[in-house]
Order: C-alpha cells, then sequence, then structure tokens
C-alpha cells in the first residue's frame, strides 16, 4: 500500500488557517467582554475635566496679561493727555513711542507680545509698537489684509468695559494672532473714555497651554469667543473632521449662546466648557472611538494579547519552518555549488514531501541531459568552425592560381625566354606555399617571402612601376599569422589602387609592429583611393554570404579568417582618401609560434 506523503501547500494551509482562527476568535471574545465595560459619559466628563483645568490656566494668562495693561496707568503724563485730548485741548505728539517702552519694560517673553496699539477717544493712533514693521500693520484700521477691525471698533462704541478677546490671520508672517483689548477711562462717576490700549500676541503664547492637556493626535481643539472668528486650534484634523469644524465656528459666531450646539456631528462628539471672567469657550471635537477611558483599556488587553499571541506564534514557526525547509535549503545550496562549477555534484531529493522528491529527481535528471546536450554542442561547434574555416582558406587558392596561370601565359608570349627562369622560380615558391595546408598558421617572416616573390612576379608583368617600401620589425618576424594573410591585401592594392594611376611615383609601403601587446601590419599605397566608409561596413558585418558570393574575394575572405580565428576585435580595418591612396590595417594577437608551439 503506497503511502500518502505531506505535501508542503497542506501543512502550510493547515498551520496559517489554524493560527488565525485562533486569534480572531480570541480577539472578538475579549473585544465583546470589554466593550460592555465602556462608558461614553466616563469619557466626556473626563475630557470636560481637562478642557476646564485648561480654561483655568487661560484665564490666569489672561489675568496676567490685562495686569501687565493696566499698568499703562502708572503713566501719569500720558493718562493725563489721553483726558486732555479726549476734551479736545491736549496735543498726544510726544508720546509716539511710549508703547515701544511699555512693551519692552512689561511685558516678558512668554507673553509673546507682537503688537501694541494706543488709540485715542477719537480713534485715532497714538503710539505703535511692532517687532516687525514690515509683516505687522502699523495701524489696525488702515492694513493691507483683514484685521478684524470692524469686531474692534464695535467694542471700543458699547458700554462694555471687559477686556475684549479677539483675533485675526496674519498672510504675511503666515501667523494667528490673538488680539486683547482695554478700555481707558475716567475713573470717576461718568466713566468718560479716554482711549484703549491693543496687544496683539502669537497665538502659540495660548496654544501651549492647550496642548498640555489635550491628546493633539486624535483631537481637535480650539478657542473661541462668541460673536467671533476662532483665535487658535490645536490637534489632528482629518477633511471631514475639519469641514465640521468649520461649520461649527461659522455657527458660533452668529449664535447667542454656545448653549443651543448640539452633542453629536456625524462620527465626532462635541464638548466645550467657557470661561467666568472672560468671553472665551473651549470646543473639542472628538471621536467616538476614543472618547472613553475604558477604550484605552481595551487597546491595552489587545496589544497584550496580541504580543504573546505573536511571540508563542513565532517561536512555533521558527521551529516549524527549519524543519519545512531544511531540504529545500540543502537543494539550494547544492544548486549553487552545481553553478559555480562542481557540474557532476547532484542534490539529495527529500523523500518525506513529494513534491522536494519529484523535484530533485527530475532536476538531476535535467542536469544529466543538459551536460550531454553541452558537450555535442561544443563538438558540434567545433567541426563548424574548423570546416567553415577550411572552406574560407581554400577560396584563395584557385583564384590566385587562376590568377598566376594568367600572368605567366602573358609573358610568356610577351617577352623572350630570359625571363622565365627567375619568374618560374618565383611561382615554384609561390604554388609551394599556397598548396600547403598541413598548417592552418604560418609567420610574418614566411608571409613576407610569400608576398615578395609575389610582387616579383608583378614587377615583370607590369614592367617594375612600382616603388616597395618594407619597414619590418625584427621582433615580429616569428609572430603567428594565418597563411596568406598578406598577399591578398597587397593584390588588391596593385589591382584597384596603383594600376590605373596615372602618376610615375607609384609606392606601396608594406610595415609591420607590436602595439599594445597586438601585432599590427599595415599595407599602405597612394592610389586611387576608396569609398573607406562602406567597405569599413561590410568588415564589421563579416556577413558569410557576402565572403562566399566572390566580390573582393581577398579582402572579406582575410577578415572573415581572421575574426573567426581570432574573435570580432580582430581583422581588418580601412583608412582611404580619394586621389590619395589607401590604408590597410591588419590587427591580430602578438603569438609567437615558439610560444604556441609550447
Amino acid at each position: 500500500m503506497k503511502h500518502n506523503k505531506w505535501t508542503m501547500r497542506k501543512a502550510i494551509l493547515l498551520f496559517c488557517i489554524g493560527s488565525i482562527l485562533f486569534a480572531l476568535l480570541l480577539q472578538t471574545y475579549l473585544f465583546q467582554q470589554s466593550l460592555k465595560r465602556q462608558i461614553r459619559s466616563e469619557s466626556i466628563a473626563n475630557n470636560e475635566i481637562s478642557l476646564q483645568k485648561m480654561q483655568a490656566d487661560i484665564s490666569s494668562f489672561i489675568h496676567n496679561l490685562r495686569t501687565e495693561m493696566l499698568t499703562i496707568y502708572n503713566e501719569t503724563d500720558l493718562i493725563q493727555s489721553l483726558r486732555e485730548a479726549a476734551e479736545g485741548n491736549g496735543d498726544l505728539k510726544d508720546y509716539y513711542w511710549r508703547t515701544w517702552y511699555l512693551g519692552r519694560k512689561r511685558f516678558t517673553k512668554d507673553d509673546r507680545l507682537l503688537a501694541m496699539y494706543l488709540y485715542d477717544a477719537n480713534d485715532q493712533l497714538v503710539s505703535t509698537y511692532r517687532y516687525n514693521s514690515v509683516t505687522l500693520p502699523k495701524n489696525i484700521y488702515n492694513a493691507e489684509y483683514d484685521t478684524n477691525p470692524e469686531r474692534l471698533e464695535e467694542y471700543v462704541h458699547n458700554d462694555n468695559t471687559d477686556i475684549m478677546i479677539s483675533g485675526y490671520y496674519n498672510p504675511q508672517e503666515d501667523l494667528d494672532i490673538v488680539r486683547f483689548v482695554l478700555k481707558l477711562h475716567n475713573y470717576d462717576e461718568e466713566r468718560q473714555q479716554i482711549g484703549y490700549l491693543v496687544c496683539d500676541i502669537n497665538s502659540k503664547a495660548i496654544t501651549s497651554i492647550m496642548e498640555k492637556y489635550v491628546d493633539s493626535d486624535h483631537v481637535c481643539l480650539w478657542l473661541q469667543p462668541l460673536h467671533d472668528t476662532a483665535i487658535a486650534m490645536i490637534g489632528y484634523t482629518s477633511q471631514e473632521q475639519l469641514q465640521i469644524q468649520k461649520s461649527l465656528a461659522e455657527s458660533i459666531e452668529s449664535c447667542e449662546a454656545s448653549m443651543d450646539l448640539q452633542e453629536e456631528y456625524e462620527d465626532y462628539y462635541l464638548i466645550h466648557v467657557n470661561q467666568e471672567n472672560y468671553n472665551l469657550e473651549a470646543f473639542a471635537l472628538v471621536s467616538q472611538s476614543l472618547l472613553t477611558v475604558a477604550m484605552k483599556s481595551l487597546v491595552r488587553s489587545l496589544l497584550t494579547i496580541m504580543t504573546a499571541m505573536i511571540t508563542i506564534t513565532a517561536a512555533f514557526v521558527f521551529l516549524f519552518s527549519r524543519w519545512l525547509t531544511r531540504p529545500v535549503e540543502e537543494m539550494r545550496d547544492s544548486i549553487i555549488r552545481i553553478k559555480n562549477g562542481e557540474t557532476e555534484l547532484r542534490v539529495l531529493p527529500a523523500d518525506w514531501f513529494e513534491e522536494l522528491e519529484v523535484l530533485g529527481t527530475e532536476f538531476n535528471e535535467m542536469l544529466d541531459r543538459i551536460q550531454l546536450m553541452a558537450k555535442e554542442e561544443y563538438e558540434r561547434k567545433l567541426l563548424v568552425e574548423r570546416t567553415q574555416y577550411k572552406m574560407l582558406q581554400a577560396q584563395i587558392n584557385p583564384h590566385f592560381l587562376y590568377n598566376t596561370l594568367d600572368t605567366m601565359s602573358g609573358i610568356a608570349n610577351a617577352q623572350n625566354c630570359t625571363l622565365v627562369s627567375g619568374l618560374c622560380h618565383s611561382l615554384s615558391a609561390i604554388f609551394r606555399y599556397s598548396l600547403n595546408m598541413t598548417d592552418e598558421l604560418s609567420t610574418v617572416e614566411k608571409e613576407m617571402k610569400h608576398v615578395k616573390n609575389y610582387l616579383y612576379v608583378m614587377d615583370v608583368r607590369n614592367g617594375f612601376s612600382v616603388a616597395y617600401e618594407y619597414q619590418i620589425d625584427d621582433d615580429t618576424l616569428m609572430d603567428s599569422l594565418p597563411r596568406i594573410c598578406l598577399q591578398p591585401i597587397v593584390e588588391n592594392a596593385l589591382t584597384h589602387g596603383l594600376r590605373n594611376v596615372r602618376r610615375k611615383d607609384k609606392r606601396l609601403l608594406i610595415r609591420s609592429e607590436h602595439l599594445d601587446g597586438k601585432l599590427l601590419l599595415t599595407i599602405k599605397d597612394n592610389g586611387a583611393g576608396m569609398d573607406a566608409e562602406a567597405m569599413n561596413r561590410e568588415l564589421e558585418e563579416n556577413d558569410p554570404k557576402r565572403v562566399e558570393s566572390g566580390v573582393s574575394i581577398g579582402i572579406l575572405n582575410v577578415n572573415a579568417r581572421l575574426k573567426n580565428l581570432y574573435g570580432d576585435e580582430y581583422g581588418l580595418r580601412i583608412q582611404s582618401q580619394t586621389g590619395e591612396g589607401t590604408t590597410v590595417m591588419l590587427m591580430v594577437p602578438a603569438l609567437s609560434q615558439d610560444t604556441q608551439e609550447v
């Protein structure tokens, strides 16, 4: 009976489903038990207590600021001049810098005073102090942007004697500014108003107090006087929460009492606490999920349970995964060793998982087939390359023999027999060198002897009309070179470069040298020239069909043989200019034949 083995998929699925099911059941049970203890009123009461403490601190701050503003009554000369101006016979020009003196002397850094304005009973500016004369308005009533002057004007012309709290936004400073206004009057029965003092402070002086009492990551908290705009706001505000806050702020600005507001807005609750001494109420927009203290207890319980579950699960998964993945890791290590060169190595299939056993067996069989195919492909490639090389090399011999026999026929008909002896000697050496195919490689020295025999024959044919120059370095004579590489290039120079040129000083230069560890052979003529760019493209493409077509067989054949033997970076390169001549450069590795034999 065949034993049914566990599969990795079954084991992983069973483990994951069991762990997730256990975690969900446990979390649901604990959540239901904890949710029963949640009481919304407790959370609201806790938030109200925090807001009341915050309002007490803010009231203390305002009281201290008001006390500092009241010190203006200590400036008896100024107060007297304000009384006289209110009666119509006073002059206040000498007091322009008095607010600067008060701001420096009476207020501290914690007050965050930005500007102070002193106006007389006729709303005429008497003195001003500004920490930044560029971005803060010189006169509240003539500012370049909205400084909420309507609220100020409404206050100074009514019978209210309490300190006024308002605010506005300064776009140049990108800052919310809180404004405090104190009316100045005579302490007599008529209580005649003689002016008013305005202090604009940075809203951060108040928001720093607000941040002490509210978790600003989850609650939107702002301060706003009734019938006025909000003067300070802190806390996280989502897009939905911000829209609700703006709508509430507009309602507070127009309503008669904050008690008229609702307590619930969509998924948020509104909590507000007023101040007994000043017209400044605190409003908090709190998410329902964050209202209760019990919810924090639930979160802590869930976190504790999750931590325990994660610890236990991590330990179990670690041990289980080691057992589960050990055969996979062993197979991986074996594959890496095979990749790095140990081609005879084979993986050891795991016998307790069906997938791994099949995978290892099939992988080993695949390696055996690949190794066999690679060996057969390598032998086939060597055979093809050698056959192709022989075919390319064989194309030279019939072509050259045909031209040589044609030359001998022409000379025999046109000359007497005195040259036949020397000519036949040269031809004999040429035939012997060309037809000897026992070794496909030769040397620079042997190639040059072959070229000189060929040039002697061509001189006899052409009447010694070309001057030859040889610059062969001695250290290149024994360098290895494929047979019959130079003669086709020299033949091409004589046939296409110099034959149809009507000049007396026909020259052909042959040079060999070492350059950067390579052998460079140069054949240069001063003949008719050619289209070097087109020819170099054909040499670079090295199209076998083009070589086999028989067109420019000498140049293309030599280039194809060199590239086939040494690689694409070697071969022929041509430089030419019409009417001035052609230079053919042959580049091969600088390999001595003695070194190769060793």
